[in-house]
């Protein structure tokens, strides 16, 4: 039966929604009280519409299925992470990225170790690469499609100021590595170190392009057909923009693989930023991170990578990993965030800024490839001083009390618990290639108070 539902209410005019929000704001100034800017230099709105006469430019590139992920670290003790491996998969946990931090791991004994666990892994080679390990990966993971592996050396580059070995040496390396035709690979962009360190979304999106374009550059001299681009994002507390970032990435790099005469696609794995977590009130961080995947869900993220909440400053523990998966858990089977595809289709807010952010970055994008591109800006120390910017802006922002922090700078609760650094921060070399990009996370000095 066909049924108008909603014919009988009457349709408002812009004029007229705003006159009314006038008239219940009685003397206080629409502009000011209701409008605000972001970092970004967006003026949202109280309301929103679809103009008719705009056309629609946004992407909404949505997976049919999402995968919860769990992140280990791997050092020497193999036999730790294959039980943290067998604890995540007990828990349901679907992708288990491994980031391999020595290459003095036995990759046999890696391999056979792994055998038997039957889920998708993803493989972060953080370390400096050599032909002979290459070879070693070739033979023990030949064929085995369960497991990816990923390789980001310009990632490393802006978190610790240096290369592997050098330039050409992890370029090159990385070139064997992704056009090896035994293991599985992706070009992998890790843009978590922006968005923790505080560079702006805009300046996220635009960073997180141009160092896939730098990537495909070393691509297009090979004979590599197709290959998958997998970018790694971490998201914030502003929960409609986090969802809009992710749309207007697909968005912008859909139109630039456009440009490519092999076949490109590309997944997203999101995860919470550390930037807005804190020491004091350090259980409201389980807010935080919830709220940070509920926004990649709604984004259209592939893969959600949850963080615990004593990240910041427990070491690895069982607990804190438990609460993550948890937390993962009971989105999708408990709130049903895996039943609905794309539910913020036909949100005009989160429309109008998924098209705000694609034109912003495409603009900031398009200036950095006249500039020679990502890395070189990088190299020259650019895309430091523009990161240290937009950081600075939300610091004092945060600081002024604007920026709230609920149980740092604003609904304080001086009986909760309190907690200690007990991770040693970790300390970089004073004399590095390039200024590397630190993360910070906005409570640290408000923090220093607490402690003394």
């Amino acid at each position: 039966m066909n049924q108008n539902l909603f014919s009988e209410f009457k349709g408002s005019s812009d004029q007229e929604v705003r006159a009314q929000i006038q008239k219940d704001l009685k003397s206080l100034d629409f502009e000011s009280t209701l409008c605000w800017e972001s970092l970004e230099g967006i003026t949202t709105q109280p309301v929103y519409d679809r103009d008719s006469k705009k056309q629609k430019k946004v992407i909404n590139a949505f997976p049919e299925y999402w995968n919860t992920a769990h992140t280990i670290e791997v050092k020497q003790d193999i036999e730790s992470v294959i039980r943290s491996c067998e604890a995540a998969v007990q828990s349901d946990v679907e992708v288990i990225i491994l980031r391999l931090k020595d290459s003095d791991v036995s990759f046999e004994e890696f391999s056979k170790a792994l055998e038997h666990i039957q889920t998708t892994f993803y493989i972060v080679l953080d370390f400096s690469l050599s032909t002979e390990s290459i070879d070693l990966l070739n033979k023990n993971f030949k064929d085995r499609a369960n497991f990816t592996f990923l390789f980001d050396p310009i990632t490393h580059l802006a978190q610790t100021g240096d290369w592997f070995d050098d330039q050409h040496s992890d370029l090159t390396l990385w070139s064997q590595l992704i056009c090896s035709k035994k293991l599985q690979t992706c070009l992998y962009v890790d843009n978590r170190i922006h968005q923790n360190a505080g560079a702006t979304i805009v300046q996220q999106l635009a960073y997180l392009l141009s160092q896939a374009v730098d990537y495909l550059s070393q691509i297009s001299s090979t004979n590599k057909e197709e290959v998958e681009v997998l970018f790694h994002l971490a998201l914030g507390s502003n929960y409609f923009f986090e969802i809009a970032k992710i749309q207007a990435l697909k968005t912008v790099f859909t139109s630039i693989i456009s440009a490519y005469d092999f076949k490109i696609t590309y997944k997203v794995i999101a995860e919470p930023s550390t930037r807005n977590m804190t020491l004091q009130d350090y259980n409201v961080n389980m807010l935080r991170s919830t709220t940070a995947m509920m926004a990649a869900i709604l984004g259209g993220a592939d893969i959600v990578n949850n963080l615990p909440y004593d990240v910041t400053f427990n070491p690895p523990n069982a607990f804190g990993d438990r609460i993550a998966q948890n937390q993962l858990l009971i989105l999708k089977n408990e709130s049903f965030f895996d039943q609905v595809t794309n539910p913020a289709e036909g949100s005009y807010y989160i429309e109008e800024l998924t098209q705000e952010f694609a034109e912003r970055s495409l603009r900031l994008f398009k200036d950095i490839e006249k500039k020679e591109g990502f890395l070189n800006l990088l190299l020259n120390n650019e895309i430091q001083k523009e990161v240290s910017r937009a950081a600075q802006k939300e610091q004092a922002l945060f600081d002024s009390g604007v920026l709230v922090l609920v149980g740092v700078n604003r609904f304080q609760d001086f009986d909760a618990p309190k907690t200690n650094m007990q991770i040693p921060l970790e300390q970089l070399k004073k004399k590095s290639l390039i200024e590397p990009i630190e993360p910070k996370r906005l409570s640290e000095k408000s923090e220093h108070v607490y402690g003394k």
